[in-house]
């Protein structure tokens, strides 16, 4: 090869690879929310186009931009979008790279505002804004499906993961996907499962599932009703109330709050075709591809008229036999700690013959009255005794009864202990009113 040819090599392949970076055009494309037409900023130029008719752009204004940045992005570009709340600035993220961008629409500036370094493993993840904070949930990549929850820092221009008190599902990637500003919750459901194993095989999760901001808690809601899960090819978009599901026929319109699904039986009629499809606010978007114009477009609220009440979303889980089951137990292990206790409390509550004539005469006695100590003693078999051990057994023995009753019934000091005011030297007994109550029981 001689130097000319060593030339034209070189100067085919450096126009090859400058085509390959600049000659096929890469947009940022987002709806505008007053024209509610369609807008497109090149990421090269810096170019922002605006479609006045189906598939006719009109150059809008021209904006500053590193032409750089388009060098850094996938071959075919993916974004999500979000405006300030003044509309003035809006906010670009490129799927599966981390990168952020600020288009200053009073500036005419485009700028990139993060500072990701690592990118790649969340192709495909739900990206959405609460509290004018960009999040990024779930994706896939590097061989795995991703779960995570991030947010866009803009202080620190990074992104930060979130971690939750519990598991969540296996996955979330390809599913019913979206975020409800009214609940607060970030729904998943119907996501792709696969393991990276020499078999490799794909599933579906069955399940839905709800990440509450305020407690920071994974709950997995229910079953997904199993006739959304069998359509082929199943097509989502959410708009933040309605999962927009679609299929060859049919429309189903899906609210994950209030656990319904509404069936429009006329997609034919409506989309009959289109490679992409899309929800802005309450207006679905069909497109044959990105560049041309819609094949269609219909207002939810236009489906919902004339669409059917078709069941609920999710079986929720059913925690009633357990609660049932755990309740039985609960009252049974109860039941068996009563009877034991019983047993043990029976063993100390048995009366000896002499025991027993002490408490029924007791029990006999009228309110004002008492039973002296010589009846007690008599009561007892103690009067052969020495008046020393008449006194010990008798302590003892009411003692020891005084145990069994509040052992028992939970009573102190059942039988009582009185000084005469007609002589202090002479003791009178009598029971309190609840051991009479409580004995009265017994016998």
């Amino acid at each position: 090869m001689n130097v000319i040819q060593k030339g034209l090599f070189v100067l085919f392949f450096g126009l090859l690879h400058f085509q390959n970076l600049y000659g096929g055009s890469k947009y940022f494309t987002w709806i505008d929310p007053q024209s509610a037409s369609r807008t497109r900023i090149d990421i090269a130029s810096g170019e922002v186009f605006k479609e006045v008719s189906l598939g006719e752009w009109q150059l809008y204004f021209n904006a500053q931009v590193n032409p750089q940045y388009a060098v850094t992005l996938p071959p075919t570009v993916s974004n999500h979008y979000f405006f300030s709340t003044d509309f003035s600035t809006l906010f670009i993220t490129v799927d599966g790279t981390g990168q952020v961008y600020e288009l200053n629409f009073l500036q005419k500036k485009l700028l990139r505002v993060d500072k990701t370094f690592y990118a790649g493993y969340n192709f495909g993840a739900d990206v959405f804004e609460r509290n004018q904070v960009i999040y990024s949930v779930g994706g896939v990549g590097f061989w795995s499906y991703s779960k995570a929850i991030t947010y866009f820092d803009k202080k620190s221009a990074e992104w930060q993961a979130i971690r939750p008190k519990n598991e969540g599902p296996e996955s979330i990637f390809d599913g019913y996907q979206g975020y409800s500003k009214n609940a607060d919750k970030f729904y998943t459901g119907g996501s792709e499962v696969g393991k990276y194993l020499e078999n490799h095989s794909l599933s579906t999760s069955k399940n839905l599932y709800a990440y509450d901001f305020k407690t920071n808690l994974w709950n997995v809601l229910g079953e997904i009703n199993p006739e959304l899960l069998k359509q082929p090819n199943r097509e989502l978009a959410w708009n933040g109330t309605y999962f927009v599901q679609f299929s060859r026929e049919k429309v189903y319109l899906i609210d994950p709050v209030k656990n319904t699904v509404f069936v429009y039986k006329s997609n034919k009629e409506q989309f009959q075709g289109g490679e992409y499809r899309f929800v802005s606010g309450d207006v679905v978007y069909c497109y044959w591809n990105l560049d041309n114009g819609p094949v269609s477009k219909l207002s939810i609220k236009d489906i919902y008229a004339k669409a059917s009440y078709l069941g609920p979303f999710y079986a929720p889980k059913s925690y009633g036999l357990y609660y049932v089951f755990g309740g039985l137990i609960i009252i049974v292990f109860a039941g068996i700690l009563y009877y034991a206790k019983r047993r043990k409390q029976e063993k100390y509550l048995s009366f000896d013959a002499q025991e027993t004539a002490f408490l029924k005469a007791l029990m006999a006695l009228d309110a004002e009255n008492y039973l002296s100590t010589v009846e007690v003693n008599e009561l007892l078999g103690l009067s052969g005794k020495t008046l020393e051990n008449q006194r010990r057994i008798r302590l003892n023995t009411i003692s020891q009864l005084n145990q069994k009753i509040q052992l028992f019934f939970q009573i102190e000091k059942a039988i009582e202990r009185h000084i005469s005011p007609e002589d202090k030297r002479l003791t009178r007994y009598s029971l309190n009113s609840a051991a009479l109550k409580a004995l009265k029981s017994r016998f």
